[in-house]
C-alpha cells in the first residue's frame, strides 16, 4: 500500500509539472499547442520519470533533498524527449503506424508537418528545462547526458538501424544493439541523472546504469513476447505462434525469451541488494516481471 501510495504521489507530481510546462500563450500557435499537449498528457506509464525521481529518492535515502525540486524538472525534460521520439517513430516516413496509446497517432490528426514542429518542440522544451538547474554544473552535465542519449549513438542511432534492418535477416546481436540505444538510452540518461544530482560514486552509477538498461531489455523482451505470440484455447503452450521474424521470441523461441527474461530481472534485484530504501526500485523488477506471460 505504502508503495502504490509512493507511486500514486509522483505521477502525480511528474504530470502536474508536465502539464505546467505545456502551459504556455500564444493565440497564433493554436494548433502546435494542442498537439505538444497531446502528444504528452493523455496516457504514458511515465517509467522515466518514475525511474528517475525514485532511483534519486533512494539514493537520497528517502529526505527531504535540496536536489528534489531538479530532479522532478530532469524526470519531466526526460519524459518530453520521450514522447517527442515517440511521434517522429511514428510518422509514415519512419515506423509508419497509425495508432498510438489507442488513439490516432499524432500525424494522423494533425498531419505530418505539425507532427514533426510539435516533436522537435518538445526536444527543444526539454533541453531549456534541463537548463535552469540551480547548480550550473549539473544542468551543463545534465545537458550532455541527454545529448547523448538521442544523438547518433543513442536514441537516433537504434532508430537508424531499425529501419536498415527491416528487410534483413535480424540477428539477435542487432536487435540487442536496437533495444539498447532505442530504448535503453533514456533509461540510462534516467539512471545518469539521478547519479548526477544525489552526487553518487562511481560503482553506484555504474550498478544504477546497468540495473535501468536491464530493465529497459527485459520490458522490451516482454512487449515481444505479448506482440508476438496469440495465445491459444488451452493456454500458454505450443499454441503460441511467433508473428514478426525480428523479434527476441521470434529468435530465441518461447521458452529461451522468457527464460532470459527472468534471469535479467533477477540479475536486477540482486543489483540493489547493497542499497538501503531499495523497496521502490524492487517494485520496478516486480511490476515488469507480473507482465511476463
Amino acid at each position: 500500500m505504502l508503495l502504490q501510495k509512493y507511486f500514486e504521489t509522483r505521477f502525480e507530481l511528474i504530470d502536474q509539472e508536465l502539464k505546467n510546462a505545456l502551459t504556455f500563450e500564444d493565440k497564433y500557435a493554436t494548433e502546435l499547442k494542442k498537439a505538444i499537449y497531446e502528444a504528452v498528457i493523455p496516457g504514458g506509464k511515465r517509467w522515466r520519470p518514475l525511474l528517475l525521481l525514485s532511483m534519486f529518492e533512494m539514493l537520497t535515502g528517502f529526505k527531504k533533498h535540496r536536489a528534489f525540486p531538479d530532479a522532478l524538472k530532469s524526470s519531466v525534460a526526460i519524459e518530453l524527449l520521450h514522447n517527442g521520439a515517440i511521434v517522429h517513430d511514428d510518422l509514415p516516413s519512419v515506423m509508419n503506424r497509425t495508432q498510438r496509446r489507442g488513439q490516432p497517432a499524432l500525424h494522423i490528426k494533425y498531419g505530418n508537418a505539425i507532427a514533426i514542429l510539435a516533436a522537435d518542440a518538445l526536444y527543444s522544451l526539454a533541453y531549456e528545462i534541463i537548463g535552469e538547474l540551480k547548480n550550473p554544473e549539473q544542468s551543463l552535465e545534465a545537458i550532455r547526458i541527454l545529448s547523448n542519449a538521442t544523438k547518433s549513438y543513442g536514441m537516433i542511432g537504434g532508430q537508424v538501424v531499425a529501419l536498415s534492418s527491416r528487410h534483413k535477416v535480424m540477428k539477435i546481436n542487432t536487435l540487442n544493439y536496437i533495444d539498447m540505444k532505442k530504448v535503453g538510452s533514456l533509461l540510462q540518461a534516467a539512471a545518469d541523472i539521478a547519479c548526477l544530482l544525489s552526487r553518487a560514486d562511481e560503482e553506484t552509477h555504474q550498478v544504477m546504469r546497468a540495473y535501468a538498461l536491464n530493465l529497459g531489455i527485459a520490458y522490451q523482451m516482454i512487449e515481444d513476447i505479448e506482440a508476438d505470440y496469440s495465445r491459444g484455447s488451452e493456454g500458454l503452450d505450443e499454441e503460441y505462434v511467433p508473428v514478426s521474424k525480428a523479434s527476441y521470441t521470434a529468435l530465441l523461441g518461447f521458452d529461451k525469451a522468457r527464460k532470459t527474461v527472468e534471469n535479467m530481472l533477477a540479475d536486477s534485484a540482486k543489483m540493489l541488494k547493497p542499497y538501503p530504501n531499495n523497496s521502490v526500485l524492487l517494485e520496478f523488477v516486480a511490476m515488469i516481471k507480473e507482465r511476463l506471460p
